[in-house]
């Protein structure tokens, strides 16, 4: 638990590209850029969401699935230690016939710090994804670090939680492609998008008095639709990675291709708006309603998931190891 010192912290952003289902390739093309940031200083290191695991909306997701203490979560203690870092990144976790996107954290000492499950998947996640509520808190020798995942930071619940738990700094893990221009997301909620994804380091910063941590992908995506295997997306993942600082200033950012950001930030409790944001809808603001239109495919897709038999016996396979 962090005290009533002001501290300085040396964080790291890695924005970077993934491929889909081939985890053990995503590890390997991570291992270089953690080796930079800890050369450079940093201390706390984060990759984007589903870094291992690419991002998929088909069954085939499933093939990159991971048990609790599988190859992702080796890999975060073993380069967490190897670099006496703290090192964290989601990837999809199956655990008996569930699947939940799982974001662990890495002591310097490899061992596991924390572990945050997504309680909200996005859209077509909801078809593969189990979402699990939990309190977003991981506390460590530095403070207490309180973890967005992706959609999670545009839902009025995640800025309430980070509030009431008085969390210390803001992760926001992504693996966020801008929507492709459709018939439900025309050019307008395409800005919409952007915009919001581009400030949403410093918004947190603002509104909480602490220090955000923005990571998204970089790069092309493609998918195929579930249930549409002929109708493939095809579109990129826009990064935009950022850091703001608890004082709401954006330290730095990056645009659209692999990077790294090294940034010193400051813990200060006297920062802290200590203000539980008055949120009553479910978002945190206005969107255009082809972002809001998501609800319909979530709740399509929760259903989906739900009675899934091949979901409940995939799920299985992997958590049992066979």
């Amino acid at each position: 638990m962090a005290g009533e010192k002001v501290k300085t912290l040396r964080v790291a952003a890695v924005q970077m590209e993934s491929k889909n289902a081939l985890v053990r390739a995503n590890l390997e093309h991570a291992g270089p850029f953690v080796e930079e940031a800890a050369q450079r200083g940093a201390k706390l290191v984060v990759l984007p969401e589903f870094m291992p695991t690419g991002y998929l909306f088909t069954r085939a997701i499933w093939d990159a699935a991971e048990t609790r203490e599988g190859l992702t979560v080796q890999w975060l203690k073993e380069t967490s230690r190897r670099f006496s870092i703290y090192l964290g990144t989601s990837f999809l976790e199956a655990d008996g016939e569930e699947f939940f996107n799982s974001f662990v954290l890495a002591n310097p000492d490899g061992t596991e710090a924390g572990r945050v499950r997504k309680q909200t998947p996005a859209a077509f996640e909801a078809y593969f994804t189990r979402g699990a509520p939990g309190s977003h808190v991981i506390d460590t020798d530095f403070g207490r670090v309180g973890v967005g995942i992706c959609y999670e930071n545009m839902l009025s619940y995640t800025p309430r939680l980070m509030s009431t738990h008085a969390v210390d700094i803001m992760l926001m893990p992504h693996s966020a492609p801008c929507p492709m221009k459709s018939i439900l997301t025309p050019q307008s909620a395409v800005r919409s998008f952007l915009v919001n994804l581009e400030g949403l380091a410093v918004s947190y910063a603002q509104l909480l008095g602490i220090p955000a941590v923005m990571i998204n992908k970089s790069g092309p995506w493609d998918t195929p639709l579930p249930g549409i295997p002929f109708l493939t997306q095809h579109s990129y993942f826009p990064g935009l990675s950022a850091v703001a600082d608890s004082d709401g200033t954006l330290k730095a950012q990056l645009g659209g291709d692999e990077g790294l950001i090294v940034e010193d930030v400051v813990l200060d409790p006297s920062r802290k708006t200590h203000a539980v944001p008055a949120y009553t809808g479910r978002w945190v603001k206005e969107f255009h309603w082809g972002i809001r239109i998501w609800r319909l495919v979530e709740t399509v897709g929760r259903t989906w998931y739900t009675i899934s038999a091949e979901r409940k016996r995939r799920a299985r396979e992997v958590s049992s190891g066979r």
